[in-house]
């Protein structure tokens, strides 16, 4: 994301690829929106929709109850994600759900399934509108969710990003999952998230419920009160109410430093020192807050501010923003409700931050140093300054280690794909499928160099995927290269074959069962399945199966004739393997069919057992009447 101040229009914005520019004059507007909606006595959460121009904004309303806020069974109010389907596919590398704020969720939920919200932001998305959701406080955590949910049902191949998302003083309320998902799915180009420099509540899920509990009793009504005042004078540049703020005000902002402080400086010396044991002891026995951001920032002062699209660095801006002596301490409290105030001459006076591993430790630029210092972050706080510099390597390092792959890509691996792509063209050649060859081994210097350069892929493949991609060594949306798609998607469907051909040759079926699937094929067949319009970067059907599992049914079946032990149960697995590729003709009959191969053997021995009704319906009618092209001459 881009941010471009002084645009003239509420819904000016530019798309330029998978790019947005948000405009100084749309975010004021969103920022009107979301406080407007706070006006009046209720409390309950709602939304209110708005046309500008080929727009349409939803802004919602979420409510400022102690007990929505804080109360959880829970030590930071999370809960899995529940009840809805399409954010189900958001789990981590344990298929274990991700984790959002139990509080901020339920609310969602309830205007998700309760309100023609669904059906509104669809069709607005069917006639070609841009769809905003906005929100400020807890509304902005509501418009996150429903952000999240309409791009999973909305996007298709191919079809231009037409949903965003814009926060103000938003709350972190999704875990490193969700926060992955997102830039694994490139949406954070999707959610601008304005946060004001001392805005104490928008770091307030950071720390336990339980230590701000009590505080919270007494802020959240202040809160409530004050932002149906903000409301009230939308669009003036006065300052909102002058009630006076509850007391203990300055050790409810020390706890939330204290513990965003505890945060920051795990999570940088986890991304620092990933293999770095101190850190698993430190994460078992410290149970730190699970929120983490995602999508783009701008963090704002009263004179400006700065937008920054580098997810490393907005933990440390969140804290360090808001660790500053010279202030007084209702200031915290008082810039979460006064973003309509301070937000229309601030948003002209923004300068993103691109390349952080560059950013200096002396005032080189004006106009960063002029930005900067009102959020604490200026020369004078070099530990802010380093942290920022160190978000930066991390970004630039993930870069060049994609570099770095590319080039071992075509020294090492290139010329091991090559040879077992031959090995299994002289095998069709000499009159067997290349996976009967390799289970049989009667060629042995073929078949010893071809598992060895089985061995060699496989070693390298999991050197991405377990200790690079897993360990955030490479992009998190490194998943979404076509390139890497493509090799992925060739390795998986050539080698994974001989892999199951190997577990069987070797027995290992009778101690461990049926075949376990290595995580490196897992993982390639996701990124496969999770970028959809990339389907057609599969090898063509002609050359390589499209179900590299299949041969592991076919050699269940194969123990079982052995035995002449038949089962249907095993059969209808086999046929429910085969169908869908006969359909999309994925089935390589030269891998499967020549010679006396292995699957040719099953599939004749289960026909022979099975009724005429169930021979009438089974895919293997297109396999048992088979019969190969001739050859012309």
């Amino acid at each position: 994301m881009a941010f471009v101040a002084g645009s003239s229009t509420p819904e000016s914005r530019l798309m330029g690829g998978s790019e947005t520019f948000y405009s100084a004059s749309l975010l004021s507007a969103a920022c009107n929106l979301s406080c407007s909606v706070y006006i009046g006595e209720r409390d309950d959460p709602s939304y209110v929709r708005t046309d500008i121009g080929n727009t349409v904004v939803f802004a919602f309303r979420g409510s400022l109850d102690p007990q929505v806020v804080t109360s959880a069974t829970t030590k930071y109010g999370e809960c899995h994600i529940h009840d809805i389907d399409c954010l189900e596919w958001m789990k981590d590398g344990n298929n274990q759900p991700a984790s959002v704020h139990k509080g901020a969720f339920s609310q969602f939920l309830d205007i998700w399934n309760n309100s023609p919200l669904q059906e509104e932001a669809g069709l607005d998305c069917e006639r070609g509108k841009t769809v905003v959701f906005t929100g400020h406080s807890m509304g902005g955590a509501i418009a996150s969710l429903a952000t999240l949910c309409m791009l999973d049902k909305q996007l298709q191949p191919g079809k231009p990003k037409s949903i965003f998302c814009i926060t103000f003083g938003f709350p972190l309320i999704g875990d490193e999952v969700v926060a992955r998902a997102v830039r694994r799915k490139r949406w954070a180009d999707q959610f601008c998230h304005v946060v004001l420099g001392r805005d104490a509540f928008s770091r307030i899920l950071l720390a336990p419920c339980i230590s701000v509990r009590k505080p919270l009793e007494a802020l959240l009504p202040y809160l409530k009160r004050s932002m149906q005042s903000a409301g009230d004078s939308m669009g003036s540049t006065d300052t909102p109410m002058e009630e006076a703020l509850p007391e203990g005000i300055a050790e409810f902002v020390g706890t939330v430093i204290q513990h965003c402080s505890a945060v920051v400086n795990y999570s940088s010396a986890a991304k620092m020192s990933p293999n770095n044991p101190s850190i698993a002891v430190v994460k078992s026995l410290v149970k730190l807050s699970p929120y983490r951001p995602f999508g783009h920032y701008v963090f704002c002062s009263r004179t400006g501010g700065i937008s920054i699209e580098n997810h490393f660095a907005v933990l440390p801006i969140l804290y360090y923003a808001l660790q500053t002596s010279d202030v007084n301490s209702e200031q915290f409290i008082l810039e979460h409700v006064g973003y309509n105030h301070i937000l229309p001459n601030a948003l002209q006076n923004i300068v993103k931050l691109q390349e952080l591993s560059d950013l200096p430790l002396s005032d080189a630029d004006s106009r960063i140093a002029t930005q900067m210092d009102p959020l604490g972050l200026g020369i004078q706080n070099c530990q802010a300054r380093l942290s920022l510099s160190a978000a930066g390597q991390l970004q630039k390092q993930q870069r060049e280690n994609v570099s770095k792959l590319e080039d071992e890509y075509q020294a090492k691996m290139e010329i091991p794909m090559n040879i077992l792509e031959d090995y299994r063209s002289l095998c069709i050649r000499d009159g067997s499928g290349y996976v009967d060859a390799f289970k049989k081994k009667e060629r042995r210097d073929r078949d010893f160099q071809a598992n060895l350069k089985r061995l060699e892929l496989a070693g390298w493949w999991d050197e991405i995927i377990l200790n690079k991609f897993d360990k955030d060594e490479l992009p998190d949306d490194f998943q979404c290269s076509e390139e890497w798609i493509r090799r992925g998607t060739q390795y998986r469907l050539l080698v994974e074959p001989l892999d199951i051909a190997n577990y069987y040759r070797l027995g290992k079926n009778e101690d461990s069962g049926i075949y376990g699937r290595p995580s490196r094929y897992k993982t390639l067949q996701k990124w496969l399945e999770d970028n959809e319009e990339n389907k057609q970067l599969q090898p063509p059907p002609a050359m390589l199966t499209q179900d590299s599992c299949l041969w592991a049914y076919v050699e269940e079946n194969a123990c079982l004739m052995d035995k002449n032990n038949y089962s249907d149960e095993k059969r209808i697995e086999l046929e429910n393997r085969v169908r869908p590729l006969i359909d999309s003709h994925g089935l390589c009959m030269e891998d499967f069919m020549t010679g006396e191969s292995t699957f040719k053997m099953v599939v004749n021995w289960l026909w022979t057992h099975m009724s005429p009704a169930q021979q009438a319906t089974s895919p293997f009618r297109s396999i048992i009447y088979y019969r190969p092209p001739t050859a012309q001459n």
